[in-house]
């Protein structure tokens, strides 16, 4: 990952934290790292989105006669590791562009009236660039990164928690894993199956780089952010997409002193 990109996000967090402490605002929940009713329902739910929707994916590819599937690996010894890889990199990922990142965004941004919608842009755009030096990468597949972290900044801060984002992409790389698909340019994971592109048929398998990159892949990123925000308004029905609040801020409470 670009080291300026990893130093602008510190910096950014760095800004983030210090405009919490002085606003007297609660530093860690504020970014994110926070246990509450929902948080695992959150879990559940960023879990099996991007499974069923990787799964018609596959379906709607294989249907097209975009991919060819043959047997999946045969020796499942590496998955704890292959698992392993996936979470530590969609952690470090969702804790440098949503904690840090589109936090301090959103402080920077918070007078204007679509100020939330404008940072998740800002840097589900930044999320999309910085792919382009995966391997196998593409300005098409670049774009469809960037849809991802859309996704996850609506899903960070309509729930005001790390949670939702990080198990939804965990579970989009984890699936395209499973159902033998590159993981944004990457081959290197055992899946339950193998597909493998078509020649000339990119527009709908996305290459090598992996469904993202394709057609039926970015229809599903657009049908996981309609599904988040299904899921956000039934869990805030007060909740506003033009604004982009759904869950409150969280606001220290203030112990005042009873009167004498």
């Amino acid at each position: 990952m670009d080291l300026v990109v990893m130093g602008v996000a510190v910096a950014f967090g760095i800004f983030a934290i210090v405009w919490l402490l002085r606003n007297d605002r609660p530093v860690w929940r504020s970014l994110g790292f926070t246990v509450n009713r929902w948080t695992l329902l959150d879990i559940v739910i960023g879990l099996a989105i991007p499974l069923v929707v990787i799964g018609l994916v596959f379906l709607v590819e294989w249907g097209l006669g975009a991919i060819r599937v043959a047997a999946g690996a045969s020796d499942w010894s590496g998955l704890g590791g292959a698992l392993g890889e996936i979470v530590f990199y969609a952690v470090f990922e969702e804790v440098l562009f949503r904690v840090l990142m589109l936090t301090a965004l959103v402080i920077l941004l918070r007078r204007l009236a679509a100020g939330r919608w404008i940072a998740v842009a800002i840097v589900a755009l930044i999320f999309g660039a910085v792919h382009l030096t995966n391997e196998n990468a593409t300005l098409i597949g670049a774009f469809g990164t960037a849809l991802g972290g859309l996704i996850y900044g609506i899903a960070f801060l309509g729930t005001r928690a790390i949670w939702l984002p990080l198990f939804l992409h965990i579970s989009w790389n984890l699936s395209q894993a499973l159902w033998g698909f590159p993981v944004s340019g990457s081959t290197r994971w055992p899946g339950w199956v193998a597909s493998t592109s078509v020649d000339g048929a990119e527009l709908l398998n996305g290459g090598a780089y992996g469904p993202e990159a394709g057609l039926p892949g970015m229809l599903a990123r657009v049908a996981i952010i309609a599904l988040v925000f299904v899921y956000l308004k039934l869990t805030w029905p007060g909740g506003s997409i033009r604004t982009l609040t759904f869950a409150p801020d969280p606001v220290k409470r203030r112990v005042t002193a009873a009167a004498a």
